[in-house]
């Protein structure tokens, strides 16, 4: 089977993973990152913006299960049985996400209470959160590509950029936030460094991503063609593409605070239409069941 053959058989069609999980896997790479830099930065404001998105990413994933109730009867019943399927990416990640959530979650309680424990403030805290962080990151890139017969996004490309657009959200949260002065930290100044060579690593990893699918199957060509010049081409280029890559790089050159923070902003945004338009066209292609 070739690529000029889907019109005919009409072998391949959509995974239908849409704007939910597109919602999850950005608020997850967003606060999983802004934890990972929150380890050098150390600021109190920077950890709302993540506990508040992972804690979301978590609860998106979590309701688009069917039946929601399952999945706490599942661990129940696993952990009474002592049958836990280390062998799944959903299981792991899942655990992953409990656990950065109780993390966050403690830690935001003894803030609340302005509590002075070790666990808020320690260096080895910080490591923590940062680790967690960065698990479950690449967890929502490996849960990709584990989908059975969706070739486009089985390959070791998706979990590094998805690692690498999630840190420069969090770089770009971290900037807005010092913006608007409530980065309490007098690290700042390499985020913006770190920012310009992240873009750049991440359209390298852009290009790496199309270019492994065109000399793939004929689902993962059909998945490419459709998100550079299919169906969801103006979601890639316009969104992910020039909002989330070109413009910040070029607000960036112009050194105002508002420049700066439309950057930021788009960065943030372009990340989320990147996840979704990757999503949108994974093709489901059940001669391909690697």
């Amino acid at each position: 089977m070739t690529y000029d053959m889907i019109e005919l058989t009409r072998q391949v069609q959509s995974a239908h993973w849409g704007w939910t999980i597109g919602f999850f896997l950005w608020f997850v790479g967003l606060g999983g990152m802004s934890l990972f830099i929150n380890a050098w930065l150390k600021s109190r404001s920077l950890f709302w913006v993540a506990t508040a998105s992972v804690w979301l990413g978590t609860l998106l994933v979590l309701s688009h299960l069917s039946r929601l109730l399952n999945l706490p009867i599942a661990g129940f019943t696993a952990l009474m049985e002592g049958s836990f399927n280390f062998g799944s990416w959903m299981f792991v990640g899942i655990c992953i996400l409990a656990v950065t959530c109780v993390w966050t979650g403690v830690q935001g309680l003894l803030i609340v209470k302005r509590s002075a424990c070790p666990l808020v403030e320690a260096r080895w805290s910080f490591c923590v959160g940062a680790t967690l962080g960065v698990l479950a990151t690449v967890y929502s890139g490996f849960l990709l590509t584990q989908a059975v017969g969706v070739p486009f996004w089985t390959t070791a490309v998706l979990p590094a950029l998805w690692l690498v657009s999630g840190l420069a959200c969090a770089l770009s949260a971290a900037e807005g936030l010092a913006l608007l002065g409530r980065l309490d930290s007098t690290t700042r100044g390499w985020t913006q460094h770190a920012e310009r060579s992240v873009h750049l690593v991440e359209a390298l990893l852009l290009f790496a991503l199309v270019s492994v699918a065109f000399s793939g199957t004929p689902g993962a060509v059909a998945s490419a063609h459709a998100l550079i010049s299919g169906s969801e081409a103006s979601l890639f280029w316009g969104g992910a593409v020039v909002l989330g890559i070109l413009l910040p790089l070029g607000l960036e050159t112009l050194r105002s605070k508002w420049a700066l923070g439309l950057g930021a902003i788009a960065t943030i945004f372009g990340a989320l239409f990147l996840r979704t338009s990757v999503l949108l066209v994974g093709t489901f292609d059940p001669t391909w069941l690697g």
